[in-house]
């Protein structure tokens, strides 16, 4: 029951990380934007999944919980070195991030694949981060109104990857 309780906060939180990043730019998301993400989310937990379930018993599910949170630190560093005030976080030619978060997003499933947790869990993940990053969205825009005087309002949503990421440790 905790390591459910443990996947689906790590799931929202992520959800709310990225649809933070997501707000952080000049100009507000496309909706196609959070649409793609959630596929993409959804894609690479299900390809992770399937890697996962074909994985022997005795692979070690600690190991991969490890692997996660060593993930979302890179995730931080590389959205603190590579934010731009107008482009936000996801440039056109940068690549890091996006392998990183495509990384991040096969291994929660390839971790969902030896709790065998199948494809249900999956689509609700999918379904979970769709809205958490909605709200995620939402949040971070009233963060930004609230503090516009301050530059470093943007860096937010990376406090809630960062303390997920270490609470996945524990």
């Amino acid at each position: 029951m905790w390591f459910l309780i443990i996947v689906v906060m790590f799931v929202a939180t992520i959800g709310l990380t990225m649809g933070g990043l997501l707000a952080a730019p000049k100009y507000p998301p496309r909706p196609l934007q959070v649409i793609l993400f959630a596929l993409a989310f959804s894609l690479f937990c299900y390809v992770g999944m399937i890697f996962g379930m074909f994985m022997p018993s005795w692979f070690a599910f600690r190991f991969v919980e490890i692997l996660i949170s060593i993930v979302s630190l890179l995730i931080i560093i590389a959205a603190v070195t590579r934010y731009h005030p107008t482009l936000g976080f996801f440039h056109p030619e940068d690549r890091v991030l996006p392998a990183l978060l495509a990384l991040l997003f096969f291994l929660m499933g390839f971790e969902w694949g030896i709790l065998e947790m199948r494809t249900f869990f999956t689509l609700f993940a999918g379904l979970l981060f769709f809205f958490a990053m909605a709200f995620g969205i939402v949040i971070q825009i009233q963060i930004r109104q609230f503090l516009w005087r301050y530059s470093y309002h943007v860096y937010t949503p990376l406090i809630w990857l960062l303390f997920v990421g270490m609470l996945k440790l524990l």
